[in-house]
């Protein structure tokens, strides 16, 4: 017999019972399935149990865009604050969980989801509805419910609001691109033009999966046409970049490096492939934009030129970036004060190492600052989860907009100063990476383990299970599992075909 589980996203079907020896279900349905013997009489405790860490695991996963460096503690630890032991092997965009009983019985799911750059509102929530698990204060089946009406709950900003983030996120990024008044001017109307397209994406599923071309065609297209981009100062990709940042993967590249680096080989290299293939489609739909206006490719280079906003002016602009950010990715409006805090802790140390050694050296300490500093606030029960409060600072330090300068300048004749934003990108990003590594490990501490076992429905025994031991030979052969320090980031974010 089998039964269906919400899993918040897809029906993910299991087999229920006593273990039949020799037979195995392999049933797939939509986005997951399941593999492991038929089970038969499952309890509704168990029942309950398996539901909400399947459901847990689906959205730790949905929400694993910045990384999905502590899902895995975060599982089994709930699942040990239910009694259960579980194993959990995870890729880019999905996972396979194990979840053994104190009989000894087993359920097998596999979850398949995007992983997206949206809804931080839920990645704090989700921290501290997992501080009341492992606390052994609450019920697996209130537990489940929670989560539920957690996934199903409305975005907390309407459209309009999160249009008018996308065009403050652009401006507030504007002045660090190109401190002059045409750029903030120009970037306000060009950011309005990419928010409408981003917005109506999200309710397209064909716009979505061609966001990284349409988005930068469309915006050089105006760009060229009624700003004369072509004759810009500083060049015409710089013109545009700060519209497109949003979809501009450089905070995916740094985590793909972080994966890497901590031995998660796989998501990392997967990461890390969809960064540069995201890099080219922008770059791609640059060139579209530059051949349908009638610009030559000559065109797209890239210059600095002086300073023409006051300097108090270009500080400022990180909190109008920050609300955009908020509002863009849904994060809660009492966690605004952190992430504001933190996104000027980052640009603060940029700022004085980068003047004082270069920028490789700055964007090394101020990422490792960052870290540290997210990892301390952290430990607090009653503070956000760290992704959100390091998370606007993250973006500020990234330099995936160098990057794509980079690979449209190569398009043109100046092939040296192309390579040289690209080799540079590649460097900032490398020291960012290091950097945040290195401040989470300065600051890492055990994951919480639950403190007493915790009820699996109200009017049950809570009373302690005995130990569950999973056989190595009984571990999944078709995904490997790497413990990893704890995680550089909780993500939750979406940004539609390209930060995934």
């Amino acid at each position: 017999m089998f039964d269906d589980v919400d899993t918040g996203n897809r029906p993910v079907h299991r087999s229920i019972g006593h273990p039949v020896a020799g037979h195995n279900a392999a049933i797939r349905r939509g986005h997951a399935f399941c593999l492991g013997p038929y089970w038969i009489g499952m309890s509704a405790e168990v029942e309950v149990v398996d539901r909400f860490l399947v459901r847990l695991t689906t959205l730790l996963l949905r929400t694993s865009a910045e990384g999905s460096f502590e899902i895995r503690d975060q599982v089994r630890s709930a699942g040990e604050a239910y009694g259960c032991a579980v194993h959990l092997s995870i890729l880019a965009e999905s996972a396979v969980i194990v979840i053994t009983h104190p009989d000894g019985s087993k359920v097998t799911e596999s979850i398949h989801t995007t992983p997206e750059l949206s809804r931080l509102d839920q990645v704090t929530e989700v921290k501290f509805l997992l501080r009341r698990v492992i606390d052994g204060t609450l019920p697996a089946d209130d537990a489940d419910r929670a989560l539920e009406r957690l996934v199903e709950s409305p975005r907390p900003y309407p459209p309009w609001q999160r249009l008018l983030g996308l065009v403050l996120f652009s401006a507030g990024f504007a002045p660090s691109v190109q401190a002059t008044w045409r750029e903030l001017a120009i970037s306000i109307g060009l950011g309005a033009i990419m928010a409408v397209i981003f917005i109506v994406s999200e309710r397209d599923r064909r716009l979505q999966l061609l966001l990284p071309i349409v988005g930068p065609a469309v915006v050089g297209i105006v760009a060229f046409t009624v700003f004369d981009a072509a004759h810009a100062p500083g060049g015409p990709v710089v013109l545009m970049l700060p519209a497109l940042f949003v979809l501009i993967p450089g905070d995916f590249l740094c985590v793909a490096m972080a994966e890497l680096a901590t031995g998660q080989i796989t998501p990392g290299a997967v990461r890390l492939a969809h960064s540069l293939f995201t890099l080219i489609q922008l770059t791609a739909g640059i060139v579209i934009a530059a051949e349908i206006a009638g610009v030559n490719a000559e065109a797209l280079f890239a210059t600095d030129i002086p300073s023409a906003l006051p300097y108090w002016l270009v500080a400022a602009s990180w909190v109008p970036f920050t609300v955009g950010l908020m509002l863009t990715f849904d994060a809660r409006i009492r966690d605004f004060g952190w992430m504001v805090s933190l996104v000027y802790l980052a640009w603060g140390v940029q700022q004085v190492f980068t003047a004082g050694f270069g920028p490789v050296a700055g964007t090394f300490v101020a990422g490792a600052v960052l870290a540290a500093t997210g990892g301390i606030l952290e430990r607090s029960p009653a503070r956000p989860p760290r992704l959100i409060m390091i998370i606007a600072g993250f973006f500020a330090l990234t330099v995936g907009a160098l990057a794509l300068r980079g690979f449209a300048t190569l398009d043109g004749s100046e092939l040296i100063a192309g390579f040289n934003d690209v080799r540079n990108a590649f460097m900032q990003a490398t020291a960012l990476t290091i950097g945040l590594v290195l401040g989470t490990l300065a600051t890492a501490h055990r994951p919480d383990r639950a403190r007493k076992r915790a009820p699996a429905t109200r009017g049950s025994s809570a009373a302690p299970a005995p130990p569950v031991t999973i056989q190595a030979a009984e571990r999944p052969l078709f995904a490997q599992e790497e413990e990893a320090p704890t995680a550089l980031f909780r993500l939750s974010w979406r940004r539609p075909g390209t930060r995934s």
